[in-house]
């Protein structure tokens, strides 16, 4: 008879005891949605690829400093996503080139079969997307990235960006309105645009869980 899977605190535990297998579960119950941020940070693919073995470095090595729970241990890793893209973005000088950084990442979601329109509409939608999000602030973009995109909770972007909780509530409700205003402009001032106004991106971001 096969054992039940671990819950998240016993894979930890389990990684804790230097379980070989649990680490393994853990990584890749974990290693999409690294991918996705780093891409978010990075904009790049070979980049956000090489910062997710880095990143899955610190926390084996973090792992046995790690006192929380599984509640606790999402916000612990994406704490650490970010810190490392960070870094890498600090060590290369690319934080003010998100738009040509852009030009090189091609991520894919899923593996359908889509015309070259839809591909075309849908690079244009990220393109655009990517443009409005390098225009608002660093901790904006960071909030919004963390909280809507990620799915944290508001104290959880607090403790990892170490503001109030109430600036991240005001401040993710101010940006959102801020990003959806700047993607009605992009899309304003594109040359004969064909994109219907239903599949105007206002509201939709970009899933960072994509397959790693």
């Amino acid at each position: 008879m096969l054992n039940p899977p671990l819950d998240l605190g016993q894979t930890i535990t389990q990684c804790q005891r230097g379980n070989p297998l649990a680490w393994e579960a853990l990584v890749k119950q974990h290693q999409a949605r690294v991918y996705g941020l780093s891409c978010f940070y990075l904009r790049n693919r070979v980049d956000a690829q090489e910062a997710v073995q880095d990143i899955f470095i610190k926390v084996f090595h973090g792992l046995q400093s790690f006192k929380g729970g599984g509640e606790e241990f999402l916000p612990w890793l994406l704490a650490i996503a970010r810190n490392c893209c960070l870094d890498r973005l600090r060590a290369v000088r690319v934080r003010n080139h998100y738009e040509d950084a852009y030009e090189t990442m091609q991520v894919r979601i899923g593996n359908a079969v889509e015309s070259p329109e839809t591909i075309a509409a849908r690079d244009q939608q990220q393109r655009m997307l990517y443009q409005a999000l390098s225009e608002i602030d660093g901790t904006s973009r960071d909030i919004l990235v963390l909280k809507d995109i990620q799915g944290l909770k508001l104290e959880q972007v607090a403790e990892i960006l170490a503001i109030p909780v109430g600036t991240v509530k005001s401040r993710s409700n101010r940006t959102r309105i801020d990003l959806v205003k700047r993607l009605t402009q992009l899309h304003d001032e594109l040359p004969d645009s064909k994109l219907p106004d239903s599949e105007l991106p206002d509201s939709e971001l970009p899933d960072s869980k994509e397959s790693y």
